[in-house]
């Protein structure tokens, strides 16, 4: 039992690793993706906005989402290790 339950939280903590890396990755594309533009200053505001705006919206959301889940499967585990200690 204590086997599988150490199996279960290790690889739900790799998952979670895996996640933030992807969500990260992205992030760096964007940053790239707007070096490469030219660097008019209203062009820049507006995407420098567009990109604060958006990436806090949408990558709170799944960073949220991917630890939240971590933290639930790992109280259920610890819950599951102390019912049958």
């Amino acid at each position: 039992m204590y086997l599988y339950l150490t199996i279960v939280v290790v690889v739900i903590g790799i998952l979670s690793l895996i996640g933030t890396l992807l969500v990260g990755r992205k992030v760096n594309r964007t940053v790239e993706e707007y070096k490469k533009l030219e660097n008019r200053t209203e062009e820049e505001l507006k995407r420098s906005h567009e990109y604060e705006t958006k990436s806090v919206r949408l990558n709170v959301k799944v960073l949220t989402l991917i630890y939240g889940f971590t933290f639930l499967i790992t109280i259920i585990a610890l819950a599951l290790y102390f019912r049958f200690r």
